[in-house]
């Protein structure tokens, strides 16, 4: 194993719930330990069930080594969630129609229309087309009650379980007084501060957290971050310089 990979599963052993798991993944694929990286997102995964792109890129693993069992029900699964959202599927037809595109608006209607529990009439669609189609559906639709808006605690909970990191989200957090999760959240836009006065910005809203939690920066916490960006940034370089174009134009 080389210096590298060592490396990242060092960190990841310290910290076992960290999203290094996945550069660490890659690492291993491209030096040809896939079984390895198997092992490596399934435990992730585990730690971080809403993690799709972790999910998809387990389905090109499994389909790399043969298992396609695993692999289709693993997509399947995937489908399953995208399905009980059916406007993104809405979204997604209109985008294609846009973009004049009608094989992939038609598949999206017939995933829409799937997340709606119903089955298409192909012959029917196919005879007077998707916008008829859409408005004899509607017609017959019952329309259905805005949900209520949402409490504190569900607000707090969204920017949580939401993966947005921005400084908006971190202020919304530190007034629902989770104040550990809105530093993160700085830690991490610090890391990504293009200018000074941005960065001013950031440390002066972050020291405010600190003093409403009652406890100071830990600077041990902040080099273990700024090292998972540095890993980060090597595993994409790597993945670079040893991706098929890269060697071909070598």
């Amino acid at each position: 194993m080389n210096d590298t990979l060592a490396l990242f599963d060092e960190l990841l052993e310290h910290d076992s719930g960290s999203k290094i798991f996945f550069p660490l993944a890659r690492l291993y694929r491209k030096q040809g330990h896939v079984q390895r990286a198997i092992e490596v997102v399934r435990r992730g995964i585990e730690r971080h069930p809403d993690y799709l792109e972790a999910q998809l890129y387990l389905i090109e693993l499994l389909c790399e080594v043969g298992d396609d069992a695993a692999a289709e029900s693993k997509a399947q699964s995937i489908l399953t969630k995208l399905l009980s959202y059916d406007k993104f599927w809405v979204r997604l037809r209109e985008h294609y129609a846009r973009s004049q595109q009608p094989d992939l608006a038609l598949a999206a209607f017939v995933m829409e229309r799937n997340a709606h529990g119903e089955n298409v009439d192909l012959a029917k669609l196919m005879t007077c087309g998707i916008a008829h189609y859409s408005e004899v559906l509607s017609a017959g639709a019952v329309p259905v009650e805005p949900e209520k808006d949402l409490d504190a605690e569900e607000v707090a909970q969204f920017c949580i379980n939401s993966g947005i990191k921005t400084k908006t989200m971190a202020k919304l957090l530190s007034a629902q007084g989770e104040y550990e999760q809105a530093i993160r959240i700085y830690d991490d836009l610090l890391e990504a501060a293009a200018t000074g006065e941005e960065r001013d910005e950031l440390k002066a809203l972050r020291d405010q957290a600190y003093k409403e939690l009652g406890s100071l920066p830990d600077p041990e916490a902040e080099k273990n971050n700024k090292l998972y960006y540095v890993l980060n940034s090597l595993a994409d370089r790597l993945e670079q310089k040893f991706s098929p174009d890269s060697a071909g134009n070598g």
